[in-house]
């Protein structure tokens, strides 16, 4: 991967003479006497820009001499080193700025003395530099550049892919291993029995797996099953307690033996590497009850797949045929595997699937790469002989495969790409952690006609497209929300992300600290005596990320120049280890998602570059005096997130029982005079309130939710969300009806609206008003509390994407003013937001309904959908509704839903008869969906 060095170069650069050619850059440096120097370096780093973009755009000509690479390597590290000093101009020129009479005191004189001397540093450097690349003839001018230049440009069309990057392998050319290992899995109720399947990264044992798990009939033989995947390192048998809990649906304090000892159960041991790691884990899961239960492990590894098996119960999961390998490559970029290759073609395919030798990772990545390209024979010629020796006789060198999918890389998908190292493996990473990380970090150039978030989502998106990264698997819906690197591939970018000195990991099996200068630390698996933190230069640091337990003090004023601290889901971080925050003056993105936090510091005020405050799911209710100056504040998270629990995480929080039982059955405590007030005032800790001043952060983009309700200062403050221009998404709570009814005409104000969320104890405001003046150019709406009956107006909301209703109370006759919405392709109703005992959708009805999510409906019996509703549906999820009559009349009309995939019936009580209908109307529907009884999913919220 020689163009590492290239794309990171450039990525910087970009930044900096962003930042370099800025007034406040000019205003300093004639302020303290260097504009000459300044220019100067601006016009070097420009040809710099230029040059890196030919390196970039011809990979195979930048790595061809050491020279070349060490020299792009010193061009990056001076970008660098400039942008840190443009830095130090930024604070300087805020100081000057509020002072002007400071500016000529003593220490001020000083500071300027130390820049312009900074300066005069950097400039010679440069020279330097430049004299260098003359002596040693470094250049790069490689035939056809003006063809790279299209690369650069943004693609026509935003692609929004949610397939996944692997998944053919499921259906092409893995029937005849699924029958074999059904075998070895099923079979009488004898003694325990570990099945192990091995194969080498890449060879899609998962996807085998995961198609045999699926398999009805077979869970049908088991009592209970879960899905693990290993998190790694596994250092004890508690992280993998704590996950098979979670899969099998347990309580925090339920223990696992005792609930499995009378079931026949099935575990599948995902991605397990080591036989540490299998030490820890039979701890948990290795018990025989004598129900003749099952666990699968997959494994790279034969040593280790045949140390779990024991008794020698494992398979190997070998290549692909030849025709399965076409096929795949025809999905991969025709989206059919059916598709006949012209014979030029066809040709050049089988020179490239050669290479390949079956491995589906390589072909499906190719594929993924080739998708993107013109489809003519010369164009796979080219990637052929590109290719050449690099895939070569050996399967083990898949390797640069992946390599050369990089390479293929359009400039602006190669440096967000190799961000994604920061990530452990088989982590799962929220789509907006990423965008908002790339934008903090300066990795998203600004469009003239797009917002830097859809830049950033394009380029995700893309990358999907292309099969670089891979859409969760737990996560449907409409979009891909949630994202991961395959491992084969992160541990390519890892490792280059290592050498270029980018990236230093510290867990068990770190190296010594490097002596240079490292700009994105990681922590993952930290040891309380381990010295390696101690010794690190924490100066030029520009992001700093935790997993795991949080190291004590780690924070502090030495990390002057980080840019993002994301200590999403840090075990013990306390209050106090945030003290040395509001001296962070550069960071642009903080996120404490998920931890135990329950005070921010006064100093939060100091952060003026700030973009991103994300405290959601954390205990904090109250955001500190002076967040209105904050100015650049884009996204402020905060609250508890919209998801199916979200009202029985009410009732099992601190309130009281009697409140928690108000909220939970709405309908009922209508009479009581006081349930209003108490249950405004209960949703406090379900939200932060809205801080003194907020109508001056005028880039927000993201509000929520914030408690705008009774007892929160509200007077006027409503009116002021007006003043928010720029606000996307909002989310509100704690709402009166008169202050509900203010919201309304308050929000009419925000064209730029996209996504709102309402949550109150009722929400009956929005039903009463005739002429709402709600933007009809909502893309998202949720709303939690008793509403009753759906206001008319919504059926006029045509840019609805998604809706999510909780708690709402509604009846068929409110289904109505949704069923005609022509671009609402997610519907979810969820727990309490339907009452009556039957469900009916008519025929010409939600005609781009793509994923319906019925849950927790205590009342409802029965679910009918006639021909010609939701034609193009593509998952229905039944869960949690144990009234469903266990009859064809339980849920009829899957037949009639020709684009179905996937179908889902869970947690609806012995329903024998039902399931067994359905199965045999999924066996005989023309696209064979999926049909899950047994697997537990939870839906994505961002």
């Amino acid at each position: 991967m020689e163009a590492t060095a290239v794309s990171l170069a450039r990525s910087v650069l970009d930044g900096v003479l962003s930042s370099a050619g800025s007034a406040v850059a000019d205003e300093v440096a004639r302020l303290i006497g260097v504009p000459k120097e300044v220019e100067f370096i601006r016009n070097e780093l420009e040809m710099m820009q230029s040059f890196l973009k030919v390196a970039s755009a011809h990979p195979e000509a930048a790595g061809r001499t050491d020279t070349v690479r060490t020299w792009v390597k010193q061009v990056r590290d001076l970008a660098y080193d400039v942008e840190d000093c443009l830095l130090d101009f930024a604070l300087y020129a805020a100081r000057t700025s509020s002072s002007r009479a400071g500016s000529w005191l003593p220490g001020a004189i000083a500071e300027r003395h130390r820049i312009a001397a900074r300066i005069r540093d950097l400039k010679a450097s440069v020279e330097e530099l430049n004299q260098r690349n003359l002596r040693y003839h470094i250049a790069v001018n490689p035939a056809g550049a003006e063809e790279a230049q299209a690369s650069f440009m943004l693609p026509d069309n935003d692609v929004d892919s949610s397939e996944l990057a692997f998944q053919e392998s499921d259906i092409i050319g893995r029937r005849g291993e699924k029958a074999e290992l059904t075998t070895m899995i099923s079979g009488p109720r004898d003694a325990l029995r570990v099945v192990s399947v091995w194969g080498m990264g890449g060879m899609g044992k998962s996807s085998l797996v995961r198609m045999v798990h699926n398999d009805p009939n077979l869970l049908d033989e088991f009592d209970c099953d879960a899905w693990v995947t290993v998190p790694h390192p596994l250092d004890s048998a508690d992280g993998f307690r704590k996950r098979l809990r979670k899969g099998l649906g347990l309580a925090r304090d339920q223990d696992i033996r005792e609930y499995l000892q009378e079931k026949r159960f099935l575990v599948i041991v995902d991605d397990l590497l080591s036989q540490d790691e299998w030490e820890h884990i039979w701890q948990v899961v290795l018990f025989d009850n004598g129900k003749g239960s099952r666990i699968i492990v997959t494994t790279r590894r034969h040593d280790v797949a045949r140390h779990c098996a024991g008794n020698g119960h494992v398979y190997e999961l070998k290549p692909l045929g030849d025709v399965e390998s076409k096929n795949l490559l025809c999905q991969k970029v025709y989206k059919t595997s059916n598709y006949t290759l012209p014979e030029d073609m066809a040709e050049q395919a089988n020179c490239i699937l050669r290479r390949c030798r079956g491995l589906p990772l390589a072909i499906s990545t190719i594929g993924g790469l080739l998708a993107n390209r013109p489809k003519t024979s010369r164009e796979w010629r080219k990637l052929h002989e590109h290719l050449g020796a690099e895939l070569g006789s050996d399967l083990h060198n898949i390797t640069r495969v992946i390599v050369s999918s990089y390479d293929g890389l359009p400039y602006h998908l190669k440096s967000i790409f190799l961000y994604l190292s920061i990530f452990p493996e088989n982590h799962e990473i929220r789509r907006t952690r990423l965008l908002r990380r790339w934008m903090a970090e300066g990795y998203i150039a600004k469009n003239r006609d797009m917002p830097v978030e859809d830049v950033g989502d394009r380029f995700y998106s893309e990358l999907i497209h292309r099969s670089m990264i891979q859409p969760s698997k737990d996560n449907p819906g409409v979009r891909a929300d949630r994202c991961r690197v395959h491992s084969m591939v992160l541990q390519i970018i890892l490792s280059k992300s290592i050498e270029e000195n980018q990236l230093f990991l510290v867990d068990k099996h770190s190296n010594e600290v490097p002596q240079s200068k490292i700009r994105h630390l990681v922590v993952s698996r930290w040891k309380r005596r381990d010295e390696k933190l101690q010794n690190i230069n924490l100066s030029c640091i520009r992001s700093l990320t935790i997993f795991g337990e949080y190291p004590a003090s780690l924070i502090s004023p030495k990390m002057h120049l980080l840019r993002v601290l994301d200590l999403e889901d840090t075990i013990n971080l306390k209050n106090d280890d945030l003290k040395h925050i509001g001296e962070l003056y550069h960071l642009r993105y903080l996120c404490l998602r998920g931890t135990d936090i329950s005070k921010l510091p006064s100093s939060l005020q100091n952060l003026r570059y700030l973009e991103t405050l994300d405290i959601q799911d954390t205990h904090v209710t109250q955001l500190p005096d002076g967040t209105a100056k904050l100015e650049k504040l884009q996204y402020l998270l905060a609250g508890v997130n919209f998801t199916k629990d979200l009202l029985q995480k009410m009732a099992q929080s601190g309130i009281d029982n009697h409140k928690a039982n108000l909220f939970r059955n709405m309908a009922a405590c209508l009479c009581c005079s006081c349930s209003e007030c108490c249950m405004v005032s209960s949703m406090d800790q379900f939200s932060v309130r809205a801080p003194q001043g907020i109508e001056k952060l005028r880039n927000l983009h993201m509000l929520g939710v914030v408690n705008v309700g009774q007892g929160n200062g509200v007077v006027g403050r409503l009116k002021q969300l007006t003043n928010l221009t720029n606000l996307r998404r909002l989310g509100v709570t704690g709402l009166t009806e008169e202050e509900g009814q203010e919201l309304c005409k308050s929000i009419g104000e925000l064209r730029r609206l996209q996504r709102l969320e309402v949550r109150s104890y009722s929400l009956k405001f929005l039903a009463k008003m005739d002429k709402p003046a709600i933007p009809r150019h909502l893309d998202s709406l949720r709303l939690c509390g008793d509403l009753g009956e759906l206001p008319k107006w919504i059926s006029s909301l045509n840019d609805l994407v998604k809706v999510k209703l909780l708690g709402t109370q509604l009846k068929q006759t409110n289904i109505v003013h949704l069923e005609n919405l022509r671009n609402l392709a997610l519907l979810g109703l969820w727990e309490n937001s339907y009452i009556e005992e039957s469900l009916h959708f008519s025929t010409d009805t939600f005609p781009k309904l793509k994923f319906l999510d019925i849950d927790g409906l205590a009342n409802i019996k029965t679910v009918t959908i006639e021909e010609g509703s939701m034609p193009e549906l593509e998952q229905l999820w039944v869960n949690k509704c144990p009234s469903l009559n266990d009859d064809d009349f339980g849920l009829s009309g899957v037949p009639f839903l020709m684009d179905l995939n996937e179908l889902v019936l869970k947690k609806c009580g012995e329903k024998k008869k039902l399931i067994d209908i359905l199965q045999g109307q999924v066996n005989r529907h023309i696209r064979r969906p999926k049909f899950r009884i047994g697997k537990s999913y939870l839906l994505s919220s961002n």
